[in-house]
């Protein structure tokens, strides 16, 4: 007989290389004190990855030959909860050579069931293609992310797909057309930005590398779903240690309850 399982899962951009010295603490903080069951990453390096792994020595992550795992994503699970059946990574179209469509298959502890744990990050609208052309890229990685998740899950088998979407209009409808909800929406909520993380110390104008136009606050940092799984509870995590933020990106947190044998409690 199974029981239904509550969980926490996160995503993150963990903002490449930059001022990687001045976040190290930041960062591990944030996962000591609040380590997820299931955490996406996205901006991924060497450092960060190791760093996690330190902080969270009860999980697992996925280990490839691949070197998207190291310098793009990687995804993580606690090993008391969850065990690796499969992974892999599906070229989704999106503008990095070391960019996929990340995905772990995972059986749930103490019995059959399983679910899948994907995450991507979707090409950023300064890319070279999109300056270049001024067409949105990120509408047509979106359609097969959901393509491959079409492909990747199984029958009664719930889907999550951990992501900085970099959207905020038509990639997130193509997600949503296709059968997903993001945790907030499946709350009935609206999900609060997620980008840019104010105050940064390390901005010495509030414009981009693209513009002197300062980057609006936005929610692009979401956790879709699909199948059955109950969402609980969503949150944006506002953390800053000693007045220094982990990422640019706020990390996305959401409880959520896998059923048991007779349905969920």
């Amino acid at each position: 007989m199974t029981v239904p399982l509550t969980f926490i899962a996160q995503t993150h951009n963990l903002w490449g290389d930059h001022h990687a010295a001045e976040r190290e603490t930041a960062m591990r903080a944030l996962y000591e004190l609040r380590a997820p069951d299931l955490l996406a990453t996205q901006e991924t390096r060497a450092w960060s990855r190791d760093l996690l792994d330190a902080a969270m020595p009860g999980h697992d992550r996925v280990n490839d030959d691949f070197p998207g795992w190291e310098k793009q994503s990687n995804l993580w699970w606690n090993r008391e909860l969850f065990s690796e059946i499969e992974h892999g990574a599906e070229d989704v179209g999106i503008h990095d050579a070391n960019a996929r469509l990340f995905w772990v298959r995972l059986r749930v502890a103490g019995g059959d069931r399983t679910i899948l744990w994907t995450t991507a990050h979707l090409s950023y609208s300064g890319n070279a293609v999109e300056v270049e052309t001024g067409i949105n890229q990120r509408t047509p990685q979106a359609h097969r992310v959901v393509e491959e998740l079409g492909r990747l899950g199984e029958d009664d088998e719930p889907v999550f797909f951990a992501s900085d979407t970099n959207a905020i209009a038509t990639a997130i409808w193509v997600i949503g057309n296709a059968g997903y909800l993001d945790s907030f929406s499946a709350l009935n909520r609206q999900a609060p930005p997620t980008h840019p993380v104010v105050p940064n110390p390390f901005r010495e104008t509030v414009g981009t590398p693209k513009s002197p136009v300062a980057s609006p606050h936005k929610t692009i940092d979401y956790i879709f779903f699909r199948g059955p799984v109950r969402p609980r509870s969503a949150e944006v995590v506002e953390f800053f240690d000693r007045g220094i933020s982990p990422s640019d990106h706020h990390p996305v947190a959401s409880a959520f309850t896998l059923p048991g044998q007779s349905g969920l409690e």
